[in-house]
């Protein structure tokens, strides 16, 4: 039997499926698959995303805050020592200057030191030094939550 994926979701996947593509009030189903998606420990979030959605402190926080037992990870040593190893070797993925992104390197840390490694759940496209772009370099795998809900066989009642 084949392992089950775990997945370190981003900010903008979840700011995505709430206001834009996968609203609960018509999309129950997904916030039910998140949510069993948590249960067996295979929907994960840095706790640098946590931080983020805290900053906006809307629905979609309230939702985070009522899982953060669940679904966030505090940081161990291994995420932070792959986190300086990616902001070596790819300095632009995070806006120091405007404060952007910043928890993107702890999204792909979580994934790359993940037993067995996750999969990085985003919304980001690649381009310049984007989320996509640092997971290919350095070999993790991604998707976005439309391949996600395919790949899990969600289905709307």
């Amino acid at each position: 039997m084949a392992v089950k994926p775990i997945y370190s979701v981003d900010s903008s996947a979840l700011i995505h499926a709430w206001r834009r593509a996968y609203r609960p009030q018509n999309f129950a189903f997904v916030w039910k698959g998140f949510d069993a998606l948590i249960a067996e420990g295979r929907l994960r979030a840095s706790m640098e995303v946590y931080l983020e959605l805290e900053k906006k402190d809307d629905e979609l926080f309230a939702w985070c805050k009522e899982r953060k037992e669940t679904l966030f990870v505090e940081l161990d040593d291994a995420v932070q020592a792959s986190v300086t190893n990616i902001m070596k070797n790819h300095p632009r993925l995070v806006d120091t200057v405007k404060g952007r992104s910043a928890a993107d390197p702890f999204v792909i840390a979580l994934a790359e030191t993940g037993k067995p490694q996750m999969i990085v759940l985003t919304e980001e496209k690649p381009g310049k030094v984007r989320i996509p772009d640092v997971c290919n370099a350095r070999n993790i795998k991604w998707k976005n939550l439309a391949d996600m809900i395919e790949d899990e066989d969600w289905k709307s009642g």
